[in-house]
């Protein structure tokens, strides 16, 4: 995801502007067709009916073109930009059969939603999470039946609407592992992506469930989402992928592929040939201290209607007989030696502390650490500073078993 997220993030802050501003901004055609244009005829333009013509022109002009990159860019990258083909690849998945994708920027949202939707049966197990689960495949829990229900980057609000699309279709599990991580509860003017908005109604309907102040963080303007997809880099982008590709995106059997992700039914991915090898040691070391660097200077902090609705809402999950095992993702060494001693680690701790006052309010227990040591991962696993494989990712479902065990003897010893 981090390599996906970084091209991703430079997409965003690379779409500003759309039409050049000032004569300087302005190609050698434009200077040239505006020589052609007289000065008496300057005059007149823009006044009386020809001018309120000529502008109708340019403003539909516009909106054709507009319209033009706008279908482009959800026809090249409709995993991302098409909630139609997000909910025909996640009734795919649901059917048994893996998805090829070109990367990882996809509408993971989206696609849980319907993907859980499809499911045949409920699953006995299910994670909460965000990109850092990714890797995690179900046979990793051995016989519990598990489910991958992590999205990227995950806020507050995904745990509800998560949590929601399994209670809309009556099919929660027993079992959960939620992900309490760093900048979970980011307040939401000092986050800096929009990944969260498309649950916006699945969290919405969770909360109106549980009582909760109801957050809409986008009533008016133009959404993040549409910004996108009218994007001119953007559009460039996915030009040069699709062109480049030697197989599109599509259902298929395989586990790995050399040049395209695999989305797999489980909820969980496998990464190409291609970007497995990308991922150098050298490269995950310097993608760990850039983003450490990144993340000293501030702590996270924690919004409380963030805390209160995820307080609320393992109320709820505790009076639906569901066993909630509350998780820390163990973090690259590399990344957690850079952080000691930074106003970040102040945060991190403020997390740790709601961690345990919920893990002791509603008898939740705690499994993984941001400490990698405390879980046994090592650097090697890691394609960055917090996105680890399914090796890593083992150590805590291992913690998770050896817990369920003992739940499951105590309960037949009361019996």
């Amino acid at each position: 995801m981090t390599l996906i997220a970084t091209a991703e993030q430079k997409r965003a802050n690379s779409d500003r502007r759309y039409l050049p501003r000032a004569d300087a901004g302005q190609r050698e055609t434009d200077r040239a067709e505006l020589e052609l244009i007289t000065e008496a005829d300057s005059t007149n333009l823009g006044s009386g009916e020809s001018g309120v013509k000529y502008v109708l022109l340019m403003a539909m002009l516009f909106l054709i073109g507009l319209t033009g990159i706008y279908s482009a860019n959800t026809q090249l990258a409709p995993v991302l930009n098409d909630s139609g083909k997000v909910a025909e690849v996640g009734r795919v998945l649901a059917s048994g059969k893996n998805y090829l994708t070109y990367d990882l920027n996809i509408e993971t949202r989206g696609l849980k939603h319907s993907l859980i939707d499809g499911l045949t049966e409920t699953p006995e197990l299910a994670i909460l999470g965000a990109s850092h689960w990714q890797e995690a495949p179900a046979m990793l829990a051995g016989d519990v039946k598990m489910f991958n229900a992590h999205v990227h980057r995950d806020y507050f609000e995904d745990i509800l609407g998560v949590t929601n699309m399994f209670v809309r279709v009556g099919k929660l599990p027993k079992k959960m592992i939620i992900t309490i991580r760093d900048n979970q509860f980011k307040p939401f003017h000092r986050r800096t992506d929009w990944l969260w908005v498309p649950i916006m109604k699945d969290y919405q309907e969770m909360a109106v469930r549980l009582n909760l102040p109801v957050m809409d963080y986008y009533p008016n303007g133009i959404t993040p989402q549409l910004r996108q997809k009218i994007s001119l880099p953007l559009l460039k982008a996915n030009i040069a992928r699709y062109m480049a590709a030697p197989v599109k995106p599509q259902p298929s059997d395989l586990t790995t592929h050399p040049t395209l992700d695999v989305l797999h039914p489980d909820g969980s991915i496998t990464w190409s040939t291609l970007h497995r090898n990308a991922f150098t040691p050298e490269r995950a070391r310097a993608e760990a201290l850039s983003h450490a660097s990144a993340q000293r200077p501030n702590a996270p902090g924690i919004d409380p209607v963030g805390r209160q609705s995820v307080d609320r809402l393992l109320a709820f999950l505790k009076e639906q007989g569901v066993k909630v095992y509350l998780a820390h993702p163990p973090f690259s060494p590399i990344y957690w030696q850079a952080v000691q001693g930074s106003p970040y680690m102040d945060g991190i701790e403020d997390i740790r502390n709601m961690t345990r006052e919920w893990s002791a309010k509603y008898d939740m227990p705690i499994i993984g650490g941001f400490d990698p040591a405390r879980t046994g991962c090592t650097a090697d696993m890691y394609i960055d500073g917090e996105h680890s494989n399914a090796t890593c990712l083992g150590k805590i479902i291992k913690q998770f078993l050896v817990l369920d065990k003992v739940e499951q003897l105590t309960a037949l010893r009361r019996k």
